[in-house]
């Protein structure tokens, strides 16, 4: 009964913990990042949920210093919103580094 009251307590904790490292990625990346427009060159979707989002796998690229930027990721949006993100469309991201993109929909 003892591992049982650990396990739960382990698993709520590491819930917590990633809803609170999501929150503060995002929070670095809205102050810390760079507003880019770049060019959806490849774009699939991996999921769909009941709940009216998709994760997406993505490839973007932009120019920038006189050479062309690519990155690559995995997101997950609102469904509504995948018609913006479709190959061949610009779409506007805050940019940290490689890991840390935000697709910014709302201007």
């Amino acid at each position: 009964m003892l591992f049982v009251y650990i396990f739960s307590a382990a698993i709520a904790v590491g819930t917590v913990s990633y809803i609170i490292h999501l929150s503060l990625r995002d929070r670095m990346i809205d102050a810390h990042g760079r507003d880019i427009r770049a060019l959806v060159e490849d774009v699939r979707r991996v999921a769909e949920y009941d709940g009216g989002s998709i994760t997406i796998e993505y490839r973007l690229s932009w120019h920038e210093d006189g050479e062309t930027k690519y990155a690559e990721g995995r997101e997950t949006i609102l469904a509504r919103r995948s018609p913006q993100v479709q190959k061949g469309c610009e779409v506007d991201i805050k940019y940290l580094d490689d890991d840390h993109i935000s697709f910014a929909f709302d201007k």
